[in-house]
């Protein structure tokens, strides 16, 4: 019976890196007490904005972000996995930023990282329209981890639409997928939970979806509700849209049993 412990740190991004630094290292603290394998944050971590301008002048080089080099040391003194669900970053030699899903291992170094490739590019209302591609450049490469000898697969948000990024992690043996986001409320309303069970259950992992929550800077709102789902598609934790952490203990023997059960994976 393997077990795999992890906290999920729902937050109110402020303004800028610096602010989300201090805010993430408190809640990091409060994780301890769990002490689990991984600790997850959501999507824009860094900062969240609709201002452009806003963001280009507050983002940061990867090796210049104050919440990696906290996130590295907080990794390294305390022992523990931590995946900084997305960083928006400057990026050499181009005029666009990186959405950049980090992790962290347990010795305070850069494991792997992921670049978010499906921008979102939506018109949800007249008001409410999103952009991605005119500020980022998108990734072109899936990603995964190993920890405690786990495959562990890397999306970011926008990408929960896309099955075939889920299916593709899943034949290259992960057990759990992790979904950072900064879903925003109408969608989330909609189509949160049930996209998040679809991944899930067609692919029987785990997944670990760490949402964004509350209202941010020029006023852009986002959704909270994370939630960890197992791969028969049960919820096992859950947020409200509040600022809260989440603690999920997930028996990695479930994805075996499930695929017994229903073995579609191995169908196509």
């Amino acid at each position: 019976m393997k077990k795999f412990k992890v906290s999920q740190i729902q937050f109110q991004a402020q303004d800028t890196p610096y602010e989300n630094a201090n805010l993430l290292e408190k809640y990091f603290k409060k994780t301890l007490i769990f002490r689990p394998d991984l600790i997850c944050t959501p999507e824009c971590s860094n900062i969240i904005t609709n201002d452009k301008k806003h963001l280009f002048y507050n983002s940061t080089y990867q090796e210049h972000c104050p919440i990696l080099k906290m996130s590295k040391s907080f990794a390294k003194n305390n022992r523990v996995n931590i995946n900084i669900g997305s960083l928006l970053l400057k990026k050499k030699n181009s005029k666009k930023l990186i959405n950049r899903s980090i992790i962290i291992n347990k010795k305070g170094k850069i494991i792997n990282t992921y670049d978010k490739i499906h921008m979102f590019d939506v018109d949800i209302s007249k008001k409410e329209k999103y952009r991605e591609s005119d500020s980022f450049d998108a990734g072109n490469k899936i990603a995964l981890v190993k920890i405690n000898n786990l495959k562990i697969g890397l999306t970011i948000c926008y990408d929960l639409r896309f099955p075939i990024l889920f299916r593709s992690l899943a034949k290259k043996g992960v057990k759990i997928i992790l979904m950072p986001a900064a879903f925003t409320v109408p969608t989330g309303k909609a189509h949160w939970e049930i996209l998040i069970k679809a991944r899930s259950i067609e692919n029987s992992v785990f997944l670990i979806a760490t949402n964004m929550c509350g209202t941010h800077h020029s006023k852009r709102k986002t959704y909270g509700h994370s939630i960890t789902v197992d791969p028969w598609g049960t919820i096992i934790a859950r947020a409200k849209n509040k600022p809260k952490i989440i603690n999920s203990i997930l028996d990695i023997d479930e994805v075996n049993k499930v695929r017994k059960k229903i073995p579609s994976i191995y169908h196509e």
